[in-house]
């Protein structure tokens, strides 16, 4: 069941959202919600120690982990 929920926030992160959701044929509920969706799998999950130390230790690396960026690894992978 879906409720109706009124948000105030920042001018400029409003015009932020609205392009991110046109940009991705989305709405800003739609955007809202996966937001939300993502901390509550967050919050369930609890990282044991060791990998809470890993976490952000590959910030400094420069990976392009987008579609684009992966499918271009592979191609160089594999075009051989």
């Amino acid at each position: 069941m879906k409720t109706k929920l009124t948000l105030s926030i920042d001018k400029e992160l409003v015009q932020y959202v609205r392009h991110e959701a046109q940009s991705n044929g989305t709405s800003i509920s739609g955007i809202f919600s996966e937001f939300l969706l993502s901390r509550k799998v967050q919050s369930k999950r609890q990282a044991i120690p060791k990998v809470s130390t890993m976490l952000g230790s590959l910030k400094s690396y420069e990976i392009d982990d987008s579609k684009a960026g992966i499918r271009n690894s592979y191609a160089k992978k594999y075009s051989n």
